[in-house]
């Protein structure tokens, strides 16, 4: 009776972890968790971390847009639905992190990666994406989700990230 009583009690408390999550989700969650980690330059003149998408309708993007009341360190988060055709020296100005997902990277990193602001964290989800100049990347090993980070990226970038990020982390090139 006691065990079924616990059980009960363990359900209700927790039901997250009744239900299995989506890698949408958990890349969500990755990506909010991150920020955490991050000291970004320009939030001490914003009233928001700015969370860049292409598409703010599936995914990651949709997922962060219906979280709006999120915060960071007492910082509310904003999602900004970007546009492809848009300057990338202007998406800087605004962006504090940009994600770029899988289907879009090709398109976009050689764009991004060459013209984006050091204070502009950009975050992919493949090692290509790192390879090509991207700073993080939750790359998808079977049914895990690893945060990987380019340290040369890292080193050249305005913002500091603190040494319980980099302990969790896989770094590449190594």
């Amino acid at each position: 009776m006691r065990l079924t009583g616990l059980l009960l009690a363990l359900m209700l408390l927790f039901p997250a972890f009744l239900q299995a999550k989506s890698p949408e989700q958990v890349k969500s969650a990755f990506l909010f968790q991150t920020a955490k980690f991050i000291e970004f330059p320009k939030v001490n003149n914003k009233q928001a971390v700015t969370f860049c998408f292409y598409d703010v309708e599936h995914g990651i993007g949709e997922l962060l847009k219906d979280n709006s009341n999120l915060k960071i360190n007492n910082i509310p988060i904003e999602t900004v639905l970007i546009d492809k055709k848009q300057q990338i020296s202007e998406l800087s100005r605004f962006c504090d992190i940009t994600y770029i997902d899988e289907t879009m990277e090709d398109d976009i990193i050689p764009l991004w990666i060459d013209t984006t602001s050091l204070n502009t964290l950009t975050v992919g989800e493949s090692i290509n994406f790192l390879e090509k100049g991207g700073v993080v990347s939750l790359v998808q090993e079977g049914n895990k989700i690893r945060l990987y980070i380019n340290k040369q990226q890292l080193l050249r970038s305005g913002f500091k990230v603190q040494s319980r990020l980099l302990a969790v982390s896989k770094f590449h090139p190594n």
